[in-house]
């Protein structure tokens, strides 16, 4: 997952995240299997793709994981470059796709600026990975800056309107007893959910992330709705403006 440090940030936040994925990554591409948790994400994200962008064009996958979005959307003909700060969910991408098909990118942790050229991409899509940067709009900045004209910025980010979000609060403040995080040394999961509590900040409304594009000079693009679609992330789509 991206991650942009501000001066005063410590850098104990990035190190967490990527503690948290590479721990993540043997079992990670199995929650994209038809059945699995993130299924849904690899619909959600191709559809909005396909509306956006040429079938030729140039995709970034901003904390690709283990890489089955970036692949699913390189096999419908774009070009596309997964890149994240997890070693290990990237060795497990590159693994799955030993071809060209997709390009793969080690961030480095604290990373404050993308190792990619000024227009250089006509869609950057970052799933679930603004929750977990220290600075939102240096990332979507950075997102805005390696934008083509006319490109868009696909993300997700977690809805505070769902129930399961409602649940994160209450959860939040348990994980900060003592007890509880002398419990999860011994309770590997509940260890991972505490890591996830601690890197997982970022909770806004839609207007507070629509306000944080704009100063990117991001414009808010109107996006298609499935029927009875409810989902715990919000998926936001941002166009480029003129250079």
């Amino acid at each position: 997952m991206g991650w942009v440090t501000v001066p005063d940030q410590a850098t104990r936040g990035p190190a967490l995240v990527q503690q948290l994925f590479d721990e993540k990554a043997a079992t990670w591409s199995t929650k994209y299997a038809p059945a699995g948790r993130l299924a849904g994400r690899l619909t959600r994200f191709a559809d909005a793709a396909r509306y956006h962008v040429r079938t030729d064009g140039r995709v970034l996958d901003l904390g690709c994981g283990t890489g089955n979005l970036a692949r699913h959307l390189a096999a419908t003909g774009m070009s596309v470059t997964g890149c994240d700060i997890s070693p290990q969910m990237l060795q497990h991408a590159a693994r799955a796709e030993p071809t060209s098909a997709v390009s793969w990118v080690q961030l480095d942790p604290a990373w404050r600026r993308l190792p990619f050229a000024t227009a250089s991409f006509d869609a950057v899509i970052a799933s679930s990975v603004l929750e977990y940067v220290s600075s939102p709009a240096a990332v979507i900045g950075e997102c805005a800056r390696i934008l083509a004209p006319g490109g868009v910025m696909l993300c997700t980010v977690p809805d505070v309107t769902h129930p399961v979000r409602w649940l994160e609060w209450p959860a939040d403040r348990a994980a900060r007893v003592p007890a509880v995080r002398a419990a999860s040394r011994a309770w590997p999961r509940l260890a991972r959910y505490v890591t996830y509590l601690q890197t997982s900040r970022h909770r806004h409304p839609a207007a507070w992330w629509c306000a944080v594009a704009a100063r990117a000079d991001l414009t808010t693009l109107p996006r298609p709705t499935r029927a009875g679609e409810r989902s715990p992330l919000r998926l936001f789509n941002f166009q480029c403006g003129e250079k």
